[in-house]
């Protein structure tokens, strides 16, 4: 991973922006550029500094997090966003994801999470910049080389390895998940800066499965396979943590699939049934695993 990524910090308590800036400082993650203690001119000096990564709290004073968001966007920002957060209320959180927004920190912050969080964004750059390298590449010399069966078998190892660390793989779902981000790559090697409708995808993946089967499926029932595989993936996560905090595959999955405020309200689930189970989004959750994948060596 390259360290030279650029960062800013929109905050309006001190000690946050003091600890981030710390945290990336002390893990050579790159450069902190500015900080601003308010929303106010937060669209403005976002597109100024033209950062590769601005950490931005939800609620700030004059305009909040997500309305900055949008505006630097509207105004040409192609970074990345995470977002900064002891919200704990569903509404505002959809709002960020909707705006968005994929990573989160949670207040109070973590290390561990933090740095996780940043390294996880850190790499889904790196990941953009290499697939539109190597697209410009192709495009300018006419030629794509390489066996298609060869690259796919190669991703489909990669996504099952990833499946086996989460314990999903071979579940009922688990095959519409793999088919899922297989198709939300070959959008990303199209184009890296494209969007796509997951509710579009489950389209597509319930007409191929009904053909398969020789009898109708619709996008809900797809979907909701897909809500329970993410599900029990978030609790095998949770289990691993609650066992030891430091286990490798809590540290490395915990943050990049999931909202790691999610992750602690699982393991409580699992220390009181009577808890509530930690939520998972879904594209978050898709987004964490592609950005994992070296899909990007499947193109050369």
């Amino acid at each position: 991973m390259n360290m030279d990524k650029t960062f800013l910090i929109i905050d309006d308590d001190v000690n946050i922006r003091k600890m981030l800036g710390f945290l990336i400082r002390k893990n050579n993650l790159g450069k902190l550029v500015g900080e601003l203690d308010s929303g106010e001119h937060g669209a403005e000096e976002i597109v100024f500094y033209n950062p590769d990564i601005v950490l931005i709290d939800l609620l700030l004073p004059v305009k909040d997090g997500i309305e900055i968001i949008k505006s630097a966007k509207s105004q040409g920002y192609k970074g990345k966003f995470i977002m900064i957060s002891q919200v704990e209320d569903d509404e505002m959180i959809s709002k960020a994801y909707e705006s968005g927004i994929l990573f989160f920190i949670s207040k109070p912050i973590n290390n561990i999470e933090a740095i996780n969080v940043i390294k996880g964004v850190c790499r889904n750059i790196d990941l953009e910049k290499s697939v539109a390298l190597i697209k410009n590449t192709v495009l300018n010399i006419g030629v794509i080389k390489g066996d298609s069966s060869a690259r796919k078998s190669s991703l489909d190892e990669e996504i099952s390895n990833i499946l086996t660390d989460i314990g999903i793989i071979g579940m009922t779902g688990s095959n519409e998940l793999r088919d899922i981000i297989l198709k939300i790559i070959d959008i990303k090697r199209r184009n890296p800066a494209a969007n796509y409708h997951l509710q579009k995808i489950y389209e597509e993946i319930a007409k191929e499965r009904s053909l398969e089967i020789n009898e109708p499926i619709n996008k809900r029932t797809i979907e909701k396979r897909i809500r329970r595989v993410i599900q029990k993936s978030l609790q095998t996560i949770a289990e691993l943590g609650h066992d030891d905090y430091y286990n490798i595959k809590f540290s490395e999955y915990s943050t990049i699939l999931f909202d790691f405020k999610q992750v602690k309200q699982e393991m409580r689930h699992i220390e009181n049934p009577k808890e509530e189970h930690g939520k998972i989004s879904i594209k978050k959750f898709i987004e964490g695993i592609i950005s994992k994948l070296n899909y990007q060596k499947n193109d050369m």
